[in-house]
């Protein structure tokens, strides 16, 4: 595990909040989370996002914006301070990730991607089915809720 590495994703997905790509923020955090799978700071951060709200969405407003900005740093440096504590902590015969949990997280990452791309060309109905999909990996998948509820949003926007 790298702390440079972490530290320039999660900057870039900070670059990402602030442009208001969530999607691209939220695939860059999940690359983060590859890194280092015992974060639960990069977990939050990843919910965090989910959550945003677009700038075409009610409950956009400057103020919000603020606060969010200001949460979503907290939860960078969280995060990366995480990492350097456990890693000062550590002993050389530290356990490599279980291939399995690797494994599940780059598949997972594979769904929210496709669903990603099949948003961007508004095939909401596909974009769904590829959510669902991390539901066999992980069924409380708070993310992929979120997803859920922005795609529904999203074809009804669409519909308008």
């Amino acid at each position: 595990m790298n702390i440079d590495s972490l530290i320039t994703l999660l900057r870039e997905a900070q670059l990402e909040v602030r442009r208001h790509q969530h999607s691209h923020a939220l695939k860059i955090i999940r690359d983060a989370k590859i890194i280092d799978l015992n974060n639960l700071y990069l977990s939050a951060l990843e919910q965090f996002v989910a959550t945003l709200p677009y700038p075409s969405s009610p409950d956009f407003t400057d103020v919000k914006t603020a606060e969010n900005e200001h949460i979503l740093s907290l939860l960078i440096d969280r995060a990366t301070n995480d990492l350097e504590q456990r890693g000062s902590k550590r002993s050389d015969g530290s356990a490599v990730p279980d291939e399995r949990i690797l494994l599940m997280e780059k598949m997972k990452n594979l769904y929210f991607q496709r669903a990603d791309e099949f948003i961007e060309a508004k095939e909401f109905g596909r974009a769904l089915e590829e959510v669902q999909r991390v539901y066999f990996f992980d069924p409380q998948n708070f993310v992929a809720k979120e997803y859920q509820q922005k795609i529904a949003q999203l074809a009804d926007l669409n519909k308008k």
